[in-house]
């Protein structure tokens, strides 16, 4: 389609080419003429800048190029190879289709509830697999040498509620960082980029999993992870990382019913008003 394309462009071109005599012109290959004003509306400016006439100047030899090349494809190539308007005809027909559905597609219905999403991914839920690790987790970055570092690493290995609240108070107050990603699911990597160099994925996973809780230090930092859940590698992803991803899926099926049935109205509409004839009866 980018070949039919390219020639159509090029055929465009070499036809709209001007013979004004106010016009610049700007070359000649094989009796046709390159014109200023045959180029887009942007390279044509009163006061030419040296960007522009750059610009113009690439354009002129790719367009000396194109007529070069043509006139080979002339002298090589047969009649038959030469016709290209069924090729045209089928380029332009596929654009202008491609063109009208996504006219159509402007007047979907953007408004998706969450039981719709929740159907379809109840429905499809074997589709939506975990590629890598999921955690919703805590991460903590503070300086070693704290006196409620030791404190809040005790915290974090307990299992009481409470203590993750009191954690989270004294890390406003003593840490660099702390996060709990809104409660939201994270992948192994949006971890290991806040932990120093060194760490591999599966190394902290293992740890996470069997321990509920990593640590590591640096010169000046020692850095905590606090596991409160996690989805392993290929299991069902949750429905919570998937709504855009089924909000895209429910909008291509919204679009596709809206074209058939389109498609449907207007054949049906043609073969009643007698507007098109089939001569063919494939019926057997």
């Amino acid at each position: 389609m980018n070949k039919i394309a390219g020639i159509i462009m090029l055929a465009l071109a070499i036809c709209s080419c001007s013979s004004n005599s106010n016009d610049t012109l700007l070359a000649e290959a094989y009796g046709k003429k390159l014109y200023l004003s045959n180029l887009p509306e942007s390279f044509r400016l009163n006061d030419i800048e040296t960007d522009s006439a750059s610009a113009i100047s690439t354009y002129t030899t790719a367009w000396v190029y194109n007529q070069i090349m043509m006139k080979k494809a002339e002298e090589l190539l047969d009649e038959k190879q030469k016709n290209l308007t069924n090729e045209i005809e089928e380029y332009r027909s596929t654009l202008l289709r491609y063109k009208l559905e996504n006219h159509i597609s402007k007047n979907v219905d953007t408004v998706i509830t969450q039981d719709e999403i929740e159907k379809i991914y109840n429905e499809t839920k074997g589709l939506f697999i975990v590629q890598s690790a999921l955690m919703k987790a805590t991460y903590i970055k503070i300086q070693t040498a704290m006196p409620e570092t030791e404190n809040i690493k005790k915290m974090c290995i307990s299992e009481k509620t409470s203590d993750m609240k009191q954690v989270e108070d004294l890390c406003m107050m003593y840490a660099e960082k702390y996060d709990a990603f809104n409660g939201k699911w994270v992948e192994t990597y949006e971890l290991l980029r806040l932990l120093p160099p060194g760490i591999t994925a599966s190394e902290l996973e293992q740890t996470l999993q069997t321990r509920r809780f990593y640590e590591t230090k640096d010169a000046a930092y020692s850095y905590f992870v606090k596991l409160h859940s996690i989805l392993t590698k290929n299991s069902a992803s949750p429905i919570e990382k998937e709504n855009e991803k089924i909000r895209t899926i429910i909008l291509n099926k919204r679009k596709r019913e809206l074209i058939q049935n389109l498609e449907e109205e207007t054949y049906n509409t043609a073969i009643n008003n007698d507007d098109v004839k089939i001569y063919i009866n494939n019926n057997k």
